[in-house]
């Protein structure tokens, strides 16, 4: 294959990616009126369930809204009842977490709830200064796999220092919660309790 027909054909993916996330882009408002509740999953990545409306940076087949971007511009303001974001979190540098959190904010109706599950700093430093975890291990939890574009993490947290963001965020009600609360929860990292801290918390005006 000549090099032209490679770069002819990485061009028409690229086309038609655009095509396609415009067109879901335009669908967007319906699915959003349609949905009662309306829950949120940002970051869902290969997880498919249909009870969210999916939204990622990649175009995989269950997606509602690719964006890579943590304000989501196309939500609408009181809007979810749920916005769940496993493992996306520590990917946003901490210097822009306060206003994605106000943001979020923004977006959930008053009453609505923000889940989110991160990297738990005590849970994977603690192993590691026992002697019971590799370098290489935490670093790839705390760090990211760095195996792909977006797969790298700024951030760290602690139950204390996430609580403490979230308040300042103005929610409330701020509490662990665990998958098996949840009926059929996704199967995803929020069930890893060696590695991850899932907090919940409500936005109350």
């Amino acid at each position: 294959m000549s090099f032209r027909e490679i770069a002819r054909r990485l061009g028409a993916g690229k086309i038609k990616k655009a095509i396609l996330s415009a067109n879901l882009q335009a669908a967007l408002p319906n699915k959003i009126r349609s949905r009662s509740p309306l829950w949120i999953h940002f970051g869902c990545g290969d997880i498919a369930d249909a009870r969210f409306l999916n939204v990622d940076a990649r175009l995989f087949p269950h997606v509602d809204y690719v964006t890579n971007s943590p304000a989501m511009p196309a939500m609408p303001s009181d809007a979810a009842d749920m916005l769940y974001a496993c493992h996306v979190f520590e990917h946003i540098p901490f210097r822009k977490q306060r206003d994605v959190l106000a943001r979020w904010h923004e977006i959930l109706k008053p009453g609505g709830t923000l889940m989110l599950s991160v990297p738990d700093f005590d849970k994977v430093a603690g192993p590691y200064c026992r002697g019971e975890s590799t370098l290489q291990q935490v670093q790839s939890i705390l760090m990211g796999a760095q195996d792909y574009p977006g797969n790298f993490h700024f951030a760290i947290f602690t139950k204390e220092h996430l609580s403490m963001l979230l308040a300042k965020a103005g929610f409330s009600a701020v509490k662990e919660w665990h998958p098996d609360q949840r009926q059929n929860w996704p199967r995803d990292w929020s069930w890893e309790e060696s590695v991850s801290l899932n907090l919940c918390a409500v936005r109350t005006a």
